[in-house]
Parts: structure tokens; sequence; C-alpha cells
């Protein structure tokens, strides 16, 4: 098997991102944000070697999600957690957000903000997004990511 490059990862997520739901005011490929808005994102995310930034959700300043070529950064208040892709089980979200969205009225499932990282040993990790397409397009992209019989990112 031949293994993707980093830039042919950032391809197909953008893809499954597009296609899943896709941009937003505050969720879009990394390269659609402004230059120092990447600035922000990159100084803390430290890219690792090789690793590219993908997709990212800017809700503020202190509360922003990064999806790179390797791993999850999440910015929150308290500061910056990171999941590494293979330390990702799935993602998913949580059943009664999905009830109180379903009722909240005419949005329903539009009105989706949370989605929970699970990692391998058990840990879940919430990420607060953008509702609507881009949540959606967010969670495909994580989802496919997390997928252990995914065929994109070997060929």
């Amino acid at each position: 098997m031949i293994r993707l490059s980093a830039q042919q990862k950032v391809q197909r997520l953008l893809r499954v991102f597009t296609r899943g739901g896709g941009p937003g005011e505050r969720t879009r490929s990394f390269e659609d944000f402004p230059v120092e808005v990447q600035g922000q994102l990159l100084e803390l995310a430290r890219l690792r070697e090789g690793e590219l930034p993908v997709l990212a959700c800017v809700l503020e300043e202190a509360r922003w999600v990064l999806l790179t070529t390797n791993r999850v950064v999440i910015r929150r208040v308290e500061g910056v957690r990171e999941v590494d892709w293979g330390e990702l089980k799935d993602a998913t979200t949580d059943g009664l957000h999905v009830d109180a969205a379903l009722a909240s009225g005419a949005r329903g499932k539009l009105a989706l903000n949370r989605l929970k990282l699970v990692r391998h040993e058990g840990e879940a990790v919430e990420l607060e997004l953008e509702a609507g397409p881009p949540f959606f397009g967010m969670w495909n992209a994580l989802k496919a990511v997390a997928s252990p019989h995914s065929p994109n990112w070997t060929q």
C-alpha cells in the first residue's frame, strides 16, 4: 500500500467536508481564513514536521478547532488540547444534545453544534462547532479520519 502524502490528505478531507456540508461563516478550509487568523491558529497548534492544516472552525479567539493532516487541535479558554488521528476511535454526538436540537423548533438537526471525539482509551473530548451545514461537513471529515476501514488515507 502507498501512504497518501499530506497534500493528498488535505485534498481528500476538503472533498469530504464539502460534500458532507460545506463551509460557513466560521468554518472553512484553513487556506480560506485571513492570514492573521491563520497565524494565530498556527502559533498555538505548533505543526509538526510534514503536517498541514486542513479545516478550521473559529468561534472566537479562545475557542477554535483545527483539523490537520495528523491531529485535531482544540483551543478552549482553559488551553489547547490535541487528539492524534491514531487515537481517534469515533466522532459522534451526544443523544441528549440531538434530542434537544430536534425539539428546538424549525432548525431541528441544523441546531447541532457539539461533537464528541471518542479516543480508543474511552475518553470523549467535546468540540463546539458552528451549527448547520459546516457542522455536518466537519463531522464527516472527522468520521473519515476515525474510520478504521476508511480507504481515504492509503491507496
